[in-house]
């Protein structure tokens, strides 16, 4: 099973967040001023990674 995961250093961690917008099961959720990625409400449809400008967001072991 697929899963995903923001690298916090490569994020930039914008109000207007992408990722956060294009997410279609609003998946991405932040706290404390960083975003993570709610592996119970994703789809794995993998548009994350797709989608990030910085490519903060990627595939990771599991």
């Amino acid at each position: 099973m697929k899963t995903y995961a923001i690298n916090q250093q490569l994020c930039d961690r914008s109000p207007g967040c992408k990722v956060k917008k294009e997410c279609p099961s609003n998946a991405i959720v932040q706290m404390d001023g960083d975003y993570y990625i709610d592996m119970l409400a994703c789809r794995r449809c993998g548009l994350c990674v797709k989608t990030c400008p910085h490519g903060a967001v990627g595939e990771s072991a599991s």
